[in-house]
């Protein structure tokens, strides 16, 4: 009774982590997809210096560094779409920033560095009533964006020459999905925290990948393994007295090996 209780008691925290997980699966599949699964760790670090100036001049974190990632993910796409430097070098340019700036701004004022510092490790059960519907609206723009430009994206993610002579503006899909994953990696530091969300984004699309036999399965599997690990995560936490952005992330680890294992043993009894 008392873990039903408890769990009751942090339902907002669950159903964010939820839409979050849901969201996030989509657009970790198109970043596996793009082979930028590394920009998850690019744009978490640099979220990390716009948390720490969004404490430095007291405004609210989440909603700031949404704007600022947004900002961060634009310029992402023109830095890569210019070609002058490879994509793996421009994202290790704004991890480098993101941590660089946080370090700073963490001691240009008393005790900030805590409140900062918090972010490494997610905080998933203190999540509000503001930051539940930042993730519903996150979520709803991000599904009605692949919804509606699910057959562009496709082609887009296969052959981007073919898109582009087919009249598909190839320029605005891919600003459009990197903004989007920039704005759900923000969002996924609450449940995983800096240092696991770029796994939280990336695991379940990989896991996807071994077991999927369609484009649409990718997305399906990729959410059922995130929703997955993330409700049986917050379960296990609640119970052993665990971090929950540790065990989700372990949970999806541990489904990435299940199905390595499946596809591993489907290969050999093949041959």
């Amino acid at each position: 009774m008392d873990f039903i209780n408890t769990l009751g008691f942090v339902y907002e925290g669950v159903l964010a982590g939820l839409l979050i997980a849901l969201s996030c699966s989509m657009v970790g599949v198109y970043l596996l997809m793009r082979r930028l699964s590394m920009l998850g760790a690019g744009i978490s670090h640099s979220a990390f210096g716009g948390i720490a100036i969004a404490f430095l001049l007291g405004l609210e974190p989440t909603l700031f560094t949404l704007f600022y990632v947004a900002l961060i993910s634009v310029l992402l796409q023109f830095l890569m779409d210019s070609k002058r430097l490879p994509s793996d070098t421009i994202l290790s340019l704004f991890f480098s920033l993101g941590t660089a700036l946080a370090v700073i701004v963490s001691a240009m004022k008393e005790n900030l560095s805590a409140n900062i510092y918090s972010y490494l490790f997610g905080s998933l059960l203190a999540v509000s009533r503001e930051e539940l519907y930042v993730s519903l609206f996150v979520f709803l723009i991000t599904a009605l964006a692949f919804w509606l430009k699910y057959d562009q994206l496709f082609l887009v993610l296969f052959n981007e020459e073919i898109a582009k002579l087919k009249g598909i503006n190839t320029t605005f899909i891919n600003y459009l999905f990197v903004l989007l994953a920039g704005m759900n990696i923000v969002l996924s530091i609450k449940v995983a925290g800096l240092l696991l969300s770029a796994s939280f984004v990336a695991l379940p699309s990989m896991t996807a990948l071994l077991v999927a036999g369609s484009f649409f399965q990718t997305f399906l599997l990729s959410a059922i393994f995130s929703l997955l690990s993330v409700f049986l995560g917050v379960v296990v936490s609640l119970i052993l007295n665990i971090p929950p952005s540790g065990a989700i992330v372990m949970l999806m680890v541990l489904f990435f090996i299940l199905c390595f294992l499946l596809y591993v043993y489907k290969a050999r009894k093949r041959f």
